[in-house]
C-alpha cells in the first residue's frame, strides 16, 4: 500500500480543483485504515512510560538531568515510532503484526518498569528490555522484505539497521552501567535507526505511510503527552492545602494544556503525508514526522515544570522549576512553528500570520525564564501567552484555508478511490 502512482512533478501542491483530480487517482492512499484496539492498548502503555520519565526528571529537576532524560525519552519515543510507522506502512490487520505488537507492548511495559532509580542501577535492565523491543521490530521488517519483492529494498534496510541497533543495546550491558561508554553506545544505536529511513527515502516511496492512519496515531500520542500535564498538576497540587490560592495556578496550567491541544490540532496535519503520496515529497513527510519528537519531549518536560512548581518549597527550587516551564513552552511553540512551516512549504508559501505568532510566542515564553515569578504569576503568564497564540492561529484565514484543502482532498479520496 502507499505506492506512489501518477506523474505529478515535485513542487507545490496544485490548486484545490487540481488536487482533487490528482487525489482521485491515488487508490492506495484512499483505503481506509482505522486504528485498532490493539494499537490503542499499545499507545496507552506510553501513558505509564511518560509518567515514569516525568517523575524521574521531577525528582531531580536539574539541568544535568535533562540530557539523561532526553536520551531515555528518545528511546521510548522511538519504540512508539517504530510500531506506529510499521502499521501505517504495511497495515495493522495481519496476524504477524498483531503478535509482534503484543510482544513490543510487553517489552515497552518492561522498559517503563526500569525507568526508576539511579541510572547506574537500572541501565542494564533498560538496555535489555529496549534491545529486545528493537529485535522484534527488526524481525517484522525482515519478514516484510522476505514476503514482498516490491518492498524488499526498503524493508530489509530498516530490518538490518534495527537488528544491528538491537545488538548494540544488548551488548551495552557489558559496559559499566550508566557510564559514558554505555550512553554513547545507546546514542549511536538510536542515530543509526533514525537516519536509516532518511538515507533510504528513495526506495521508501514504495511504502509510504497511510495518509489517515499515521496522523491519527501521532495525534493520539500528543493527547497522551498533554494529559501528563494534568497528571503532574494534580500531583503537585496535592502537596498543598486546597484553597483558591492553590487552585488558581493549577487552573492556569490546565488552560495552558488545553491551549497547546488547540494549537496542535489546528494544524493541517495530513497535508505533509498527502504531499508524499501525490508528489513523492518524502523529505517533507519525514521532517513533519520527526518534528513531533521535540514537541512531545517539550510537553512532557513542561508537565514536570508546572506540576512540581505547585509544590516547590525553597526559592532556589522554584527558580529552577521556572526554567522547566519557560523553555519547554518555548520549545513546544517553536516546534509547532516548524510543523506549520513544513505545511506552508508544501503549498509553495513561506510564512503566514500563524507562523509568526508561534515564533513570537516561543521568544516570549523563553523570556519568562530569567524573570522572578511566583507559581501563580508564572502559570498565569504562560497560559495567557499560549491562549493568545491559539486565538491568533484559530482566527487566521490561512488556517481555515489549509484545513479546507485537507478535508476536501481526504473526502474525495474516500469517495472516489478508483483512478
Amino acid at each position: 500500500m502507499g505506492q506512489v502512482q501518477g506523474g505529478v512533478p515535485p513542487g507545490r501542491l496544485p490548486g484545490v480543483a487540481g488536487e482533487l483530480e490528482v487525489a482521485a487517482a491515488q487508490a492506495d492512499a484512499a483505503q481506509e485504515q482505522k486504528v485498532s484496539w490493539l494499537e490503542l492498548f499499545f499507545d496507552l502503555v506510553f501513558v505509564v512510560a511518560f509518567d515514569q520519565l516525568a517523575r524521574r526528571l521531577g525528582s531531580a529537576p536539574t539541568f544535568e538531568s535533562v540530557a539523561e532524560f532526553t536520551l531515555l525519552f528518545a528511546a521510548v519515543w522511538w519504540a512508539w515510532s517504530g510500531n506506529t510507522v510499521y502499521a501505517a506502512r504495511y497495515g495493522n490487520a495481519g496476524r504477524l503484526y498483531r503478535w509482534g505488537t503484543l510482544g513490543e507492548l510487553i517489552l515497552v511495559a518492561m522498559v517503563a518498569l526500569t525507568l526508576r532509580g539511579d541510572l547506574g542501577d537500572i541501565a542494564g535492565f533498560f538496555a535489555l528490555a529496549f534491545g529486545a523491543n528493537r529485535a522484534v521490530q527488526a524481525a517484522l521488517h525482515l519478514w516484510v522484505g522476505r514476503q514482498s519483492p516490491e518492498l524488499r529494498g526498503f524493508a530489509r534496510r530498516l530490518g538490518w539497521a534495527t537488528g544491528l541497533s538491537a545488538l548494540v543495546w544488548a551488548g551495552s550491558v557489558l559496559l559499566p552501567w550508566g557510564g559514558q561508554g554505555q550512553l554513547v553506545a545507546w546514542t549511536l544505536a538510536l542515530l543509526l535507526e533514525i537516519f536509516t529511513p532518511i538515507l533510504a527515502r528513495d526506495v521508501g516511496r514504495a511504502a509510504l505511510p497511510h495518509a489517515g492512519h499515521l496522523p491519527e496515531r501521532v495525534g493520539l500520542l500528543q493527547i497522551i503527552a498533554l494529559g501528563e500535564i494534568v497528571t503532574q498538576v494534580v500531583g503537585g497540587a496535592r502537596q498543598q492545602r486546597l484553597s483558591a490560592v492553590t487552585l488558581l495556578p493549577a487552573l492556569c496550567a490546565i488552560l495552558l494544556a488545553v491551549s497547546l491541544w488547540r494549537l496542535y490540532f489546528d494544524q493541517a496535519r495530513t497535508l505533509p503525508l498527502l504531499g508524499a503520496h501525490l508528489q513523492g515529497r518524502v523529505d517533507t513527510m519525514l521532517a513533519w514526522f520527526y518534528g513531533h519528537f521535540p514537541f512531545t519531549l517539550s510537553v512532557v518536560m513542561l508537565s514536570v515544570g508546572v506540576g512540581q512548581s505547585l509544590g516547590s518549597g525553597s526559592a532556589r527550587q522554584a527558580a529552577v522549576l521556572q526554567q522547566f516551564v519557560a523553555w519547554p513552552l518555548a520549545g513546544a511553540l517553536a516546534t509547532l512553528a516548524f510543523l506549520r512551516w513544513t505545511t506552508l512549504r508544501l503549498m509553495g508559501r513561506r510564512t503566514d500570520r500563524s507562523l509568526w505568532a508561534l515564533l513570537v510566542g516561543a521568544v516570549l515564553a523563553g523570556l519568562l525564564g530569567p524573570t522572578d515569578l511566583d507559581p501563580l504569576r508564572l502559570h498565569a503568564l504562560a497560559a495567557a501567552l499560549t491562549i493568545t497564540v491559539a486565538v491568533l492561529v484559530a482566527t487566521d484565514a490561512s488556517t481555515r484555508r489549509l484545513g479546507q484543502i485537507e478535508q476536501r482532498v481526504t473526502a474525495r479520496l474516500a469517495e472516489d478511490p478508483e483512478p
